[in-house]
């Protein structure tokens, strides 16, 4: 379970161009859940996904995991968290040109020090299990925007975290495209998997086998539904 305790977020404190991007966030997320973060660009919905995902700390208030304080811990041990307990799926997929889909798929493990060979045959059942086995050895250059995407996620569950964070994730996709990939969430969620999503597209917050919607503006959560709400 993630919990925010009166979490705030200031840029350029103290400054003239002071943003304050969050406002006093009490939050909790269910383990095992899909929740959507939704609302217009500057409400603050990728601030708040970040300070969960320990990429940014709050300028004050809280923020616990499974009833443990992770807010304040050291850069180092955050660093740890991030790579144990979090996947991360990026609005542009952040995949590396010039290298393969496998190559991008194994990265985040490597920090790990797994033995290669045992990585690359996790990496191949993720590319099976998203019908990329085929493109494995393709540099990511060349793949479609679906494919692009599927890669990014084999990429994201590479160390099999249970919080799997997406920010934006259909922003660039049609129709078809935005299906598959909740159809691939909804699939995680069913394993047990914890997942996080920002989005201002009706399709992903209104989908079938999401938990709860949260809505932001102006850096507070204006209105939330839990429960199942397709």
């Amino acid at each position: 379970m993630i919990t925010l305790s009166a979490v705030t977020k200031l840029y350029n404190e103290g400054r003239p161009n002071e943003v304050q991007a969050l406002r006093g966030i009490d939050l909790t997320l269910a383990p095992g859940a899909l929740s959507v973060l939704k609302g217009p660009s500057g409400s603050g919905k990728s601030t708040l996904l970040s300070i969960v995902a320990c990429m940014a700390r709050p300028t004050s208030g809280r923020v616990t995991l499974n009833g443990e304080t992770v807010s304040g811990l050291p850069e180092r041990f955050q660093t740890e968290l991030r790579r144990t307990t979090f996947g991360f799926i990026f609005q542009r997929f952040n995949l590396i040109r010039g290298l393969s889909v496998l190559e991008n798929v194994i990265l985040p493990a490597a920090p790990t020090g797994e033995p290669r060979a045992r990585v690359i045959e996790r990496a191949m059942e993720r590319l099976a299990a998203l019908d990329l086995t085929p493109r494995a050895l393709t540099p990511v250059e060349h793949l479609s925007g679906g494919e692009a995407q599927r890669a990014a996620i084999a990429r994201a569950l590479i160390n099999d975290p249970p919080i799997l964070i997406a920010d934006e994730p259909t922003a660039n996709l049609d129709t078809a495209l935005t299906e598959r990939f909740l159809d691939i969430l909804r699939a995680e969620r069913a394993a047990g998997r914890t997942l996080i999503v920002t989005s201002h597209d009706p399709r992903i917050w209104g989908a079938e086998g999401v938990d709860a919607v949260i809505e932001l503006r102006d850096g507070r959560i204006t209105h939330e539904i839990t429960g199942g709400v397709a």
